[in-house]
This record gives structure tokens, C-alpha cells and sequence, in this order.
């Protein structure tokens, strides 16, 4: 039985869309179980990575992918038609040209996997219809385990641990170019001499809600009958560091 044109591309497309959604899957997966530190909220994670990772790869197979694929199934055609062990193998030599662009091994691996997983695919399709038989359990299957792998991840991620004070001041210290460069990078007080100023610099932190801290930066100075001081208060969460108050002028000396 010959297959169409049509038939043909609709395969290809199967293809197009198979591989690389499920190349992501079995990727992010990986990058999960072998990541260095733990990694926190992972269902959230496996999804947006999946599809960001099923986005490039499948734009690649659907350009390069198609045309390498349909000119290597027309050479075997005429020379090895029954050895779709050798298609595959091509492809996945070409699937290794990812390399030419991103030369990197981990790159290079897995463009071969991906275009040895579209012939597979590819060639059990074309199997599947000269047998007249459905395919409808190859297109069901991968959202199963999508499904099944993200709620795993979801339930099996561990919590984030507490955000701590000492968290907190870390996170608004942890910049440069700004007056906060002179203060403590640890809860605490320095004293010391500055053109003839007694300083003192403190950073403190108070407690606003179960995972929001306000930090505090203060600086006194006295010289003679001088005494004046100056603050700023900051409002730190885990993602963000707010200018919440400032009172007083800044010091009249510089360090």
C-alpha cells in the first residue's frame, strides 16, 4: 500500500510533535534528579520547563528536522528500503549538526536522541498505518506521563525552607553603589572614627510578617556639641528589596 503526500507530511508532523515532547520530559526529569542543590517547587518546574524545552527543540525538528528527514526516506527508498535501523541512525548522525550552532556535548547528545527518537517514532507510524492499525495510544500515552510526572513532582517537592532574619539582611545587603555598602552585612554595629566623627553604624532587622522583614540602617554621628543621625528602613521579602522609610541628612563626611 503506498502512502500519499499528504499522509506522509501528517506523519512527519506526528513525529514533529512527538519527539520533542517527549525528549523534554525525559530531560527535565533528569535535570531534576541529578541537580547539585535541591530544587523547590518542581511540578511548577517540570511544566514550564518542558515547554519551554518542547518550544525550541520542536521548532528545530520542524524546519531542519523535516527537511533532512524527508530527503534521508527518499534515499532509502532507493537503496535500503527495509533497513530503517540505518534511517534512523542518519538522522541521528544530522541531529548532531546542533553542535555547528551550540558546540556543546550536552547539546550535541541530545540533538542525536531527538532525531533518533523522530525516526523511531516515524517509522512505527508508517508501521502502524500499513498495518491499518490506530495510533490514537501514542498520542494519549505521552499526556498521561505529563500528567502523572508533574503531579508526582508537585506532591514529592520538598518545602522551601523559613526565610530568616539573617536571610533577609543578606538578601538587602547584597548590592553595590549605594550608602547601604557602608553598613554591617551582618545584624550588628560598627563604631569607629571618620574625620573626626565618633560613627556608629547599625543594621537591625524587625519582623513584619511570617516571610517579610523590615531592615534598618542607621548612622549617628558626634563631633563636639555635633550629633545628628540618619536612617533607612527596607522592606525584604525572598524575591524583592523595598525603600520603605528614610529620615535625617547624610553624614557630613566622607569615608
Amino acid at each position: 500500500m503506498r502512502e500519499s503526500r499528504g499522509r506522509r507530511i501528517v506523519r512527519k508532523l506526528a513525529a514533529t510533535f512527538l519527539a520533542p515532547f517527549i525528549f523534554s520530559m525525559a530531560w527535565c526529569s533528569w535535570e531534576i534528579a541529578t541537580a547539585d542543590e535541591a530544587v523547590y517547587y518542581q511540578g511548577t518546574e517540570f511544566y514550564a520547563m518542558t515547554l519551554i524545552y518542547f518550544f525550541y527543540i520542536g521548532s528545530f525538528v520542524l524546519v531542519y528536522g523535516n527537511i533532512i528527514s524527508f530527503i534521508v526516506e527518499s534515499v532509502q527508498q532507493k537503496w535500503f528500503e527495509r533497513a530503517n535501523w540505518l534511517y534512523v541512525l542518519i538522522l541521528g548522525v544530522f541531529g548532531s549538526a546542533i553542535g555547528l550552532i551550540f558546540p556543546f556535548w550536552s547539546f550535541i547528545i541530545a540533538g542525536i536522541l531527538v532525531a533518533m527518537l523522530f525516526g523511531v517514532i516515524d517509522k512505527w507510524l508508517l508501521k502502524r498505518w500499513q498495518l491499518d492499525e490506530g495510533n490514537k495510544a501514542l498520542f494519549i500515552t505521552p499526556f498521561i506521563a505529563f500528567a502523572l510526572l508533574w503531579s508526582y513532582y508537585h506532591f514529592a517537592s520538598s518545602s522551601l525552607p523559613p526565610h530568616t532574619a539573617e536571610q533577609a539582611v543578606e538578601f538587602a545587603t547584597s548590592g553595590s553603589g549605594t550608602p547601604i555598602d557602608r553598613f554591617p552585612e551582618e545584624i550588628g554595629t560598627w563604631k569607629g572614627e571618620i574625620e573626626g566623627y565618633q560613627v556608629e553604624r547599625t543594621t537591625a532587622v524587625k519582623q513584619v510578617d511570617k516571610e517579610t522583614y523590615m531592615v534598618i540602617f542607621m548612622e549617628e554621628w558626634q563631633k563636639g556639641r555635633v550629633n545628628d543621625s540618619w536612617m533607612m528602613a527596607y522592606e525584604v521579602d525572598r524575591n524583592s528589596s523595598i525603600l520603605r522609610d528614610e529620615e535625617g541628612d547624610m553624614p557630613p563626611y566622607d569615608e
